[in-house]
């Protein structure tokens, strides 16, 4: 029986040591390091190895309590035992320490991180933010470089002037908006590419918001004060990277674009960002597109424009909609021209063939001396899928001093199409349409795809002939192709085929237009 006892205890002791000279350097601790990722490598790395040393203690000293009961030798040295619980300290000793580290260190950067601001950069462009966001700074850019060719009939070439293929850059912006304290925004944008002789860089968009203003039933609107574009028109009030076409249609001649003033607006009837419903409304001084030292113009009164927006119909996050529209504004000329002439629908086009003061003294409307003009304007616009259509109807009634009343009118519809599946994106806070996004941007990566391909059509039509006025008829039909790169670039084809009706002449025209295009 004692010699069994022997041979148990000899077989235990040397499994003991077997197991010992399997793992070596799970006995050496790992070295210590500095990096948050490490430490927490090491913590656990640690608590294994204790746990395992514990687990192996346990053993040992089981099977020496069970052996010394029996009558046999011990598996391990009273040495052997000492030291194994003596490493288990130390490892535990060493553990608690850099857990106590780590807690300083996630101290220290949380107390580090309040005070860095966050840098980032996007398709939405740069910005930089404070750890609170409270203060933020955005900055971005928008470049649009165009090349027009143009053919003329003989009629109106020698009537009007012979027009010029030409290229130049549609805009070169740089724009600066952020946040002062959580309700105070402000946007600065600046134009490099100046458009009808005018100086460079000039400003475009200047105003300071205060946000959040409440005023009923839990809702709260914005107060904008500066220089900007009056609250009037879809077509005028979508940013122009984001437009369908290259330029806007003949109706906008109506369309009063930047003046400054002070505006009252909110976006209602839904959570943030799916709003139903938008207002606005603003008092204005009549200036010009770009702000200056003289922003004060005396020949012209006050204008009080509002616009009203809703969605009758909203489904599947934006992709099935319609949009409805409705948009006054009261002008007071005051005697001062009313600048009714109907650009063609390209910036790089040298005339306006549709133009009320291009006629000899006693037809134009500067000699009918507008007192009053008031501003209609009706929106629809709808998106099903890739589907879309907008329409627009906009009506100038004068009121002039020496030929009475006299109204102008104007209109467009268009439809577009995306060839690869994409939605036209809608901003339900300001009722108007936002970024392309394209399922798989253009690149030579496995998973790069070629971007967003949109077909477009418009049919537009400008009317400003009424009475003794007689500034004639100008119809434009355009076809256009959109390829988004990604939602920063874009390349865009237009064709736009004219016609013309003048009481002192009368012919058409084509033009066929490229532009390139970068904004973040």
């Amino acid at each position: 029986m004692k010699r069994s006892v022997w041979r148990l205890a000899a077989a235990v002791a040397l499994g003991a040591a077997c197991w010992s000279s399997r793992a070596p350097a799970q006995q050496q601790p790992p070295p210590a390091t500095s990096d948050a990722t490490s430490t927490r490598e090491e913590v656990r790395a640690l608590r294994e190895l204790v746990n395992e040393l514990n687990e192996r203690l346990g053993r040992i000293e089981a099977q020496s309590a069970g052996l010394i009961g029996s009558g046999a030798a011990p598996a391990a040295a009273p040495s052997e035992l000492d030291a194994l619980r003596d490493q288990v300290y130390e490892l535990n000793k060493r553990l608690r320490q850099i857990e106590v580290q780590a807690e300083t260190d996630k101290a220290a950067a949380e107390a580090a991180a309040k005070k860095t601001p966050v840098v980032s950069a996007g398709a939405e462009g740069f910005s930089i933010t404070s750890p609170d966001k409270a203060f933020q700074l955005k900055v971005g850019a928008r470049v649009a470089y165009d090349v027009a060719f143009f053919k003329q009939d003989r009629e109106l070439e020698r009537a009007v002037g012979n027009e010029q293929d030409g290229v130049g850059f549609r805009y070169a912006r740089i724009r600066l908006s952020g946040r002062v304290w959580e309700n105070i925004s402000h946007t600065l944008e600046f134009d490099f590419a100046g458009e009808s002789g005018e100086d460079t860089p000039v400003f475009r968009d200047v105003y300071v918001q205060l946000e959040k203003i409440p005023y009923f039933a839990g809702q709260d609107f914005t107060f904008r004060v500066g220089h900007y574009r009056e609250p009037f028109s879809l077509e005028e009030l979508t940013p122009v990277p984001y437009r369908t076409f290259n330029e806007r249609s003949l109706a906008n001649v109506f369309v009063p674009s930047r003046n400054a003033g002070i505006q009252l607006s909110d976006a209602l009837l839904g959570e943030s960002g799916q709003e139903r419903m938008t207002w606005a409304i603003g008092a204005f001084k009549e200036t010009d597109n770009w702000p200056s030292s003289n922003d004060s113009d005396e020949d012209q009164g006050y204008q009080i424009t509002a616009r009203v927006t809703g969605l009758p119909w909203y489904a599947d996050e934006g992709r099935k909609l319609l949009h409805l529209g409705l948009a006054y504004s009261l002008r007071n000329p005051d005697g001062a021209r009313l600048a009714y002439g109907a650009r063609p629908e390209s910036r790089l086009a040298l005339f306006r063939y549709a133009d009320v003061d291009k006629l000899p003294v006693g037809f134009r409307l500067r000699d009918a001396r507008a007192d009053d003009a008031n501003l209609l304007g009706l929106e629809l616009a709808g998106v099903y899928g890739p589907f879309s259509l907008q329409g627009e109807y906009i009506r100038s009634d004068v009121d002039t001093t020496f030929a009475g009343d006299v109204a102008f009118d104007g209109y467009y519809v268009q439809a577009t199409y995306f060839l690869t599946g994409e939605s036209r994106p809608y901003r339900n806070d300001r009722g108007l349409f936002g970024r392309v996004v394209p399922k798989r941007p253009f690149g030579w990566k496995s998973a790069s795809g070629w971007g967003a391909w949109e077909a477009a059509a418009r049919y537009s039509a400008v009317d400003l002939n009424d009475g003794p006025i007689r500034g004639g008829r100008h119809d434009a039909f355009t076809l256009g192709l959109n390829w988004y790169l990604n939602p920063n670039a874009r390349v865009t084809w237009n064709y736009t085929h004219n016609n013309v009706e003048h009481d002192l002449y009368d012919g058409s025209f084509d033009v066929f237009q490229t532009r390139f295009q970068l904004e973040f």
